[in-house]
């Protein structure tokens, strides 16, 4: 049977569930197992006939969440502000580092950070109370951080500072490998803070967050960011990318040269057909667009849910589907037409 998923951006949740995303719901163990149990209860209440939530569930010792995909922590490790809001993600401000400023960036020591420390201090207490942590913090991709390092510069300067960008990818590249051997040390399953769908399909998989790589060529792609990649599946051994740009075709190239590779999450829109291509053998999951189901008729999702399914699949039958960030403007007809959907187009 094929898996599909859905995920909800924090504005569903704040209306159905009554959570507010503030900064005490990321730092604040207890209040977010709180939340957690509304999130279910939310869940099993809205679509619980379609297996999804839990009418009577019990606390987890979650360290983030598999409800959510919020990226921020590796970029606050490196000194961003981040803002809080009730309804959203949040929302990471960029540090707009010139060429020269990111020479002095470095792979921190975790010990000595102060935002890993209030990170170590939720683990520590989730161990010493539960015994056990499950751990959904977003494993942000290596692009996407530089990024909030250097807001669009970084684009630029791929080409005016290419050592500088290098040094500065390699930095982040150490303390991202720190960091995942510490969440591995707790727990197999990491990667739900990414996309949910993974603990699913394949929960031991360490899935990185390339979002920001739809804004490159291949060619930058495979100058810069391939051998750090590289890197990351050779640290953790199963390795998958999350790639939810709308033309992943243009960087599979790229992607297909990673070895380790065994998942990748394609982005809405993306060509499917082209990127199964290229990746043959590794297990997709296939974005279906939160904006599209806002819009398409019932009949039209099974037709478009059904062509992802045909188009992506192989002979192992390697392909999930999941529609990710649907906000409080969507209906729950809207949701059970892309679950309907996805049990029609089920093998």
């Amino acid at each position: 049977m094929m898996k599909y998923d859905i995920t909800f951006h924090p504005s569903w949740w704040h209306k159905n569930a009554g959570v507010d995303f503030t900064q005490e719901f990321f730092d604040d163990p207890e209040y977010r197992m709180e939340c957690d149990l509304k999130m279910k209860k939310a869940l099993y209440e809205h679509f619980g006939e379609y297996g999804l939530g839990e009418k009577d569930p019990k606390k987890r010792p979650l360290l983030g969440s598999d409800f959510l995909a919020a990226g921020y922590l590796y970029s606050e490790i490196l000194g961003c502000e981040i803002r809080y809001e009730k309804d959203t993600s949040p929302q990471v401000m960029s540090r707009n580092l010139d060429e020269d400023e990111i020479t002095e960036i470095k792979a921190p020591d975790l010990a000595a950070n102060p935002v890993w420390q209030r990170t170590q201090k939720q683990i520590d207490y989730l161990l010493e109370k539960y015994g056990r942590v499950e751990t959904y913090i977003n494993l942000m991709g290596i692009q996407n951080i530089a990024m909030d390092l250097m807001g669009q510069e970084v684009m630029a300067a791929y080409y005016t500072a290419p050592d500088e960008v290098d040094a500065l990818l390699a930095e982040i590249t150490k303390m991202s490998i720190d960091i995942g051997k510490r969440f591995k040390a707790l727990s197999n399953d990491v990667s739900g803070g990414v996309t949910a769908i993974v603990r699913q399909v394949m929960p031991e998989n360490y899935l990185t967050s390339n979002c920001s790589v739809e804004m490159v060529s291949n060619d930058l792609y495979e100058k810069f960011l391939l051998k750090y990649d590289q890197q990351l599946a050779d640290a953790f051994g199963n390795f998958g990318i999350h790639h939810c740009g709308k033309s992943m075709e243009h960087v599979v190239q790229g992607y297909s040269q990673v070895r380790g590779l065994t998942f990748a999450e394609v982005g809405a829109f993306s060509n499917i057909k082209a990127v199964r291509e290229a990746l043959p053998h590794v297990f997709l999951n296939a974005r279906y667009s939160p904006v599209r189901l806002m819009k398409a008729s019932r009949e039209e999702v099974f037709a478009e849910v059904a062509d992802l399914v045909k188009n992506g699949n192989n002979p192992e039958n390697q392909i999930s589907v999941s529609c990710v960030g649907m906000d409080d403007k969507i209906t729950d007809q809207q949701v059970k037409n892309f679950l309907d959907a996805c049990k029609a187009a089920s093998f």
